[in-house]
């Protein structure tokens, strides 16, 4: 899961990285307020997972309230990589005077962390390894240690001396030291950069956790909850037994018994030139309740159609159809629905939704090339 780049700054602050002055906005006023309080110029920098946000010309910059609001204004009405702008960060500018790269991130063929620096910042890492290998400095790290000599030699290697040195080696051992701890995936900081006064800042923050770690790492909880929309129904969802993870956010709402059901779904779904929206598994031997639960959440994430893939072994068809009855009545979904049973108690099931003018089909291709369908028209 990609961290904001605001929730992996805080991460960093805890760890005493240096961060520009900055504050969370949820509209154009806050944004104001914000810039007028740290003191202009400012950055303003929508807040979605992953990056290439500059790229599509989303990083703007403002010298005045003027330049601020109009900024703003246009911000909140974008749509980035299909994650719609709610969030902005406003920072304080910094006068760069050069820029460097710094990761931590694990080599899953080495098993082992892996520390990434260059004197070359600014440039994503694959085009930065692409272009310029010799300038990408990659050092493998053993066991769970990163000693002072090893990130001298580093530093020394990529050019840096004199009093640089100390300053890079205490963030290198500062962000070696949240990646550790925090149960990282990725802590990536491009730019780190150097201002005209020498001073060096992280402008950003790439940040990927580990979710098999939550349950020795309660701040990851703490952050979905945190976050108003699709996070804070994962957990929900989590909570009554059912594993939801929001994709596209928008085409086919599947609900699928059985994980690698659920992801043979996904591939076929895309494979006819679909979108799909989400993974769920109710699980198997999932009741009516369960049944009802997983439609609530796909109303609530509002996908163009709805697909039920059910393969009858534990689960029973006939319940499943149960539950999606009683779901109908009591939820308005407007979308269309296609269902798919086969396996035990099928004819039953069938039998069910045939009384609640459903129509419910067995071959899983031709149910989800008519969902790919009647989405397309929504």
């Amino acid at each position: 899961m990609f961290l904001l780049e605001f929730e992996g700054k805080k991460l960093f602050k805890e760890f005493k990285i240096p961060v520009p002055d900055s504050d969370i906005a949820t509209n154009v006023n806050e944004v104001l307020e914000i810039a007028e309080r740290i003191g202009y110029p400012v950055v303003i920098k929508p807040q979605i997972p992953g990056g290439r946000r500059g790229r599509a010309g989303a990083i703007r910059f403002a010298n005045d309230p003027s330049e601020a609001k109009k900024h703003a204004e246009e911000l909140f009405k974008m749509t980035l990589y299909g994650h719609k702008v709610e969030r902005v960060l406003v920072e304080k500018k910094i006068n760069i005077a050069h820029e460097y790269y710094l990761s931590f991130l694990i080599d899953f063929e080495s098993r082992s962390p892996v520390l990434l620096f260059s004197p070359m910042g600014g440039i994503e890492v694959e085009e930065l390894a692409r272009k310029y290998p010799e300038k990408l400095i990659k050092h493998y790290i053993d066991g769970l240690e990163l000693h002072d000599f090893e990130i001298r030699n580093l530093l020394i290697k990529a050019g840096i001396r004199g009093k640089k040195l100390r300053i890079f080696s205490n963030i290198i051992h500062a962000l070696w030291n949240c990646f550790k701890n925090k149960e990282l995936m990725l802590a990536e900081i491009n730019p780190l950069a150097e201002d005209t006064n020498g001073n060096i800042w992280a402008l950003d923050a790439r940040v990927v956790i580990d979710e098999n770690a939550e349950f020795r790492q309660p701040w990851i909880t703490e952050i979905k909850k945190n976050r108003a929309g699709w996070e804070a129904m994962e957990i929900e969802a989590k909570n009554k037994g059912i594993s939801f993870v929001v994709l596209a956010g928008r085409g086919i709402g599947t609900i699928v018994n059985g994980a690698g059901l659920a992801m043979a779904t996904c591939d076929v779904v895309k494979k006819f030139g679909g979108e799909v929206a989400n993974f769920l598994d109710i699980g198997g031997g999932a009741g009516a309740e369960r049944v009802i639960t997983a439609m609530q959440m796909l109303q609530r994430l509002g996908c163009d159609a709805i697909l039920i893939n059910i393969f009858g072994g534990i689960t029973r068809c006939d319940v499943v159809a149960q539950g999606l009855v009683e779901a109908l009545q009591k939820i308005k979904i407007e979308k269309p629905i296609v269902v798919r049973l086969t396996g035990t108690r099928e004819e039953e099931g069938k039998q069910i939704l045939e009384k609640a003018s459903l129509k419910a089909y067995t071959d899983m291709i031709e149910a989800i090339k008519k969902a790919v369908e009647l989405s397309k028209k929504h």
